[in-house]
């Protein structure tokens, strides 16, 4: 398993929960099914080769590219398969990292700064090219590259300063500050061919930090192209004030408009660049909304600084320069711009390329064979595997593609498909709980860290005031949906940890569903039927909004009617709309552009809230879509991934859960159990307290079983 599944991604654990023998169905209707283990048993030769296993697939994914793919579908599909890390999760307890491409765990320095990488020697891409140290620095730019869109990767290396390669098979990593979660992602992201995606060799001459600051290069060169008063002694200040002007000009950032600047700091524009600089920051840490822009401020003036450290003409212009001149002043833009041009034209390629599409080169036990768009996905076994025989016993895995739960069932049952991942609740009570069903399939269930919710865009002027998104969530029937529509195969949560993991805080006691309780707050925040029209208004803006949900979800469309009736009781009028999934996510969700949605997470065994709930994360098509912004839940985010005393770690992921207990930015709804079914003839069946749950690489057919050629 790659440990870049530790990464939240979007869905329609220590602990793992396993139903041992399937009793399904009412007290008169009860059928004993074998359990894997009991099914394993029945084969007692050694793992074959032959077979294929064909799953069903609801959620088609936008692509097969590790690093502009959120999607969870997508991941099960390439991670491990098609492309491999450093590192994988044991697959015994206690689940720890193990080495995979890399000969063994990192050397890490005692200040947990510098990682020291060997890799495997002999390991080869689907094309017989050898993978090399330069591929993993070349996988590490294009992850930060600022024109690649993997916004929800890049929380996670903003502290990967530089890289150094020492030789084909041994790499340096070198941060800028501790993090807890380093060697899981400093070892867990999937290392893809250089050739491949680089055939121009843009990224080749530049170092990790030149990329990762590209944008840095890229306003140097447009400030010496649109200006010619600054010197060289004052460019850095220039650029930052410029920068901070196009950032916010117009527009607000944190509530600030360049107008306020401007009208806070008189004589702003005949300043000379650094006094100016000075006066802005001096009045912007004076603003209660001005963290933002000061944040933005000090980042541009540190990148600037930074990226001219990297070049060599920077040498010459200072040994050259006076003190109001600027020599070389030319040769600096263009330089500047070569570098930010090659740099956007790679990331720009990357998020297009062709390999997005058909992975036809990585160095998994599997190799991409063909992608038919609403029909399937096939893999097949990598014959020159560079581990050798034994990682792989399957002939071919095939996603089918199937437009609902209902079609799933009916594809297992008629033979079509031979493994659904997750049984609907009704399906696993009712529908497949016959001897003839049981003979011929096994059920089961366990657990994976993922849980539900519905997201208040928090800028949203009817969800701005936590007083509303308080009474959203009195409003939600969560008991009575888990008991009714769940049949207890779930479990409501209050936060976006892991339920049975250490971080979870289980003394926070859910909201209950209370009408009377939200009128109240819906009043207190100045929400009332002003015209009798059975509406509620303020300010006169009437309390009307759009759910998105995604439209192969059956939950999602009970759960959204149920609340949708409800919500008109009092005054709310909710509209549902169903969209494919690539629509969903990719031009309203990863967009920020919808009023409310419901959406589910699936994330790793160790926590890391900042993807998802850190302000950064907020901005452009960052993986905080809802856009909740505050202060201390961003300081105690950042506290926490320094610190490497669990309990002081536990201690500041528990008041974070009190924050968002409070606010309700969501409302959170379950962590479900899973329920597969799967062809018995599959043997060497095991699930995983990680996502997804279980490892195809495993399974094989005996001979005699074989059902495909």
């Amino acid at each position: 398993m790659n440990q870049r599944r530790i990464f939240a991604l979007l869905i329609p654990l220590t602990v793992l929960i396993v139903t041992s023998g399937c009793q399904v169905g009412g007290s008169k209707s009860f059928v004993q099914g074998d359990s894997p283990e009991e099914n394993n048993a029945e084969y007692t030769g050694g793992p074959v080769t032959g077979d294929w296993v064909v799953m069903d697939l609801l959620d088609e994914p936008e692509s097969l590219n590790p690093y502009t793919s959120t999607s969870a579908s997508a991941t099960n599909i390439y991670s491990g398969y098609i492309y491999e890390s450093f590192l994988r999760t044991q697959r015994v307890p206690p689940w720890d990292d193990e080495p995979l491409l890399a000969e063994s765990l990192p050397e890490i320095s005692g200040d947990h700064l510098v990682y020291t990488w060997k890799l495997c020697s002999g390991i080869y891409f689907h094309d017989g090219h050898p993978l090399t140290m330069r591929d993993a620095a070349f996988s590490l730019k294009a992850i930060m590259n600022p024109y690649v869109d993997d916004l929800p990767s890049k929380p996670y290396y903003a502290e990967l300063d530089s890289l150094k390669i020492m030789d084909d098979l041994n790499l340096m990593m070198y941060c800028s500050q501790p993090y807890f979660l380093h060697q899981g992602f400093l070892g867990g992201f999937s290392i893809i061919p250089e050739h491949i995606f680089d055939p121009e060799g843009l990224m080749a001459d530049l170092t990790y930090f030149q990329v990762k600051n590209g944008s840095a290069f890229g306003r140097i060169a447009e400030f010496l192209e649109k200006s010619e008063h600054a010197t060289w002694r004052e460019l850095v200040p220039a650029v930052t004030l410029a920068a901070l002007e196009k950032s916010i000009a117009g527009a607000t950032h944190d509530h600030i408009k360049w107008k306020d600047v401007e009208k806070a700091v008189p004589g702003l524009r005949s300043m000379r660049p650094a006094e100016a600089l000075d006066a802005v920051s001096v009045f912007l840490a004076g603003q209660p909304d001005g963290d933002g822009a000061a944040g933005l401020l000090n980042e541009v003036r540190k990148s600037t600084r930074n990226v001219l450290n990297t070049l060599p003409i920077t040498t010459k212009i200072n040994a050259e320069t006076g003190s109001k001149d600027f020599p070389r002043r030319k040769e600096l833009m263009e330089t500047c711009r070569d570098i930010h041009d090659q740099i956007e034209k790679f990331g720009r390629s990357f998020n297009i390329h062709e390999q997005n599409r058909a992975p036809t080169v990585g160095s998994g036990p599997y190799m991409f064979e063909s992608w038919s768009t609403g029909q399937e996905i096939v893999l097949r076994r990598n014959p020159n595997y560079w581990r050798g025989e034994g990682y792989a016993y399957l002939d071919k895995i095939v996603w089918r593609i199937l437009t609902d739960v209902t079609a799933s069932l009916v594809a297992l049952k008629n033979g079509e498909v031979d493994f659904v991942d997750n049984l609907q609740t009704l399906q696993y009570l009712t529908m497949t709980n016959r001897k003839s069903f049981l003979d011929k399939f096994i059920k089961d269930t366990y657990l994976i860290p993922t849980y539900t919710y519905l997201g208040w865009r928090n800028t949203h002027p009817i969800f701005k005031d936590k007083r509303v998104r308080l009474a959203m969530t009195h409003m939600v029937r969560r008991k009575d949906i888990r008991d009714k529509l769940l049949f207890g195969f779930a479990e409501i949560v209050v936060s976006n940890f892991y339920r049975y993991g250490m971080d979870y805080d289980s003394t926070i006691v859910p909201y209950k569903y209370d009408p009377e309780e939200a009128v109240r707050l819906l009043t207190e925040a100045g929400w009332k039927d002003v015209d009798n029209d059975g509406i509620l208004e303020k300010d006169s803006l009437e309390f009307r909004f759009e759910m998105l949900i995604p439209s192969g979800s059956t939950f999602a469309q009970q759960l959204t009617s149920i609340l949708r009736e409800d919500l008109f009781m009092i005054g709310i009028e909710m509209d549902i709309r169903q969209l494919e999934w690539s629509v969903f996510i990719n031009n309203y969700i990863r967009n920020h552009n919808f009023d409310a949605c419901f959406l589910g997470w699936v994330f790793g065994m160790k926590g890391d809230p900042k993807q998802v709930w850190h302000s950064e994360s907020a901005k452009g098509r960052g993986s905080n879509h809802i856009e909740f912004m505050n202060p201390e839940a961003d300081s105690l985010i950042d506290a926490a991934r320094t610190e490497f005393n669990v309990e002081k770690r536990i201690a500041l992921y528990h008041r974070f859960q009190r924050i968002l207990h409070e606010e309700q930015p969501y409302t959170f709804l379950f962590s479900s159990m899973r329920k597969p079914a799967y062809d018995r003839r599959f043997k060497g069946v095991k699930w995983y307290p990680f996502r997804p749950g279980y490892q195809l690489d495993e399974w094989f057919v005996p001979k005699e079983e074989r059902k495909y050629q």
